[in-house]
């Protein structure tokens, strides 16, 4: 119930803001791209997991890596799931466009992913989890500097 109400209202509040601004047509895209990933985040966080199904917390950096295939997919697919966050929140909030900024709010939000579902019991703690969120964050934000270079560098040469 937490997690809903409070992904509820974050829905309300961004919609709001985006209707009451003037902005272009490709922001208000990317705002959808980033309101959609938002919504399939939340689905795999917690609406895929039975409430009070998970209870551990880990502490232990790297203990997820496993010795297996599969452990080692899920430890890579932690990274791969932040990767698009890095890359849309820069894209739409001007105020995040720094690295250290960006990368912040990954960690925030993977901390607050983590907590949330450690409180629900949908999921576990588990310190990797925010550590390879983090550097999925920090992958996108450098994939959407690099094509924002490449792009003013494009644009400027008349490419």
């Amino acid at each position: 119930l937490i997690p809903t109400i409070f992904f509820s209202g974050c829905i309300v509040v961004a919609i709001s803001w985006l209707c009451g601004k003037k902005s272009t047509i490709k922001h208000r895209i990317s705002f959808a791209f980033f309101l959609a990933y938002i919504l399939v985040i939340f689905r795999i966080a917690f609406l895929c997991r039975e409430p009070g199904s998970r209870k551990a917390i880990s502490l232990v950096l790297f203990e997820t890596w496993g010795h297996t295939f599969h452990m080692h997919a899920m430890f890579v697919e932690n990274i791969i799931m932040f990767i698009p966050f890095g890359v849309l929140l820069p894209r739409v909030f001007k105020q995040v466009r720094s690295g250290w900024k960006c990368v912040l709010i990954g960690f925030l939000c993977s901390c607050g992913i983590e907590i949330t579902q450690h409180i629900t019991q949908r999921g576990y703690l588990q310190l990797d989890d925010v550590v390879t969120n983090t550097v999925g964050m920090f992958i996108g934000w450098a994939i959407w500097k690099i094509v924002c270079k490449c792009l003013r560098t494009c644009l400027s040469e008349k490419c």
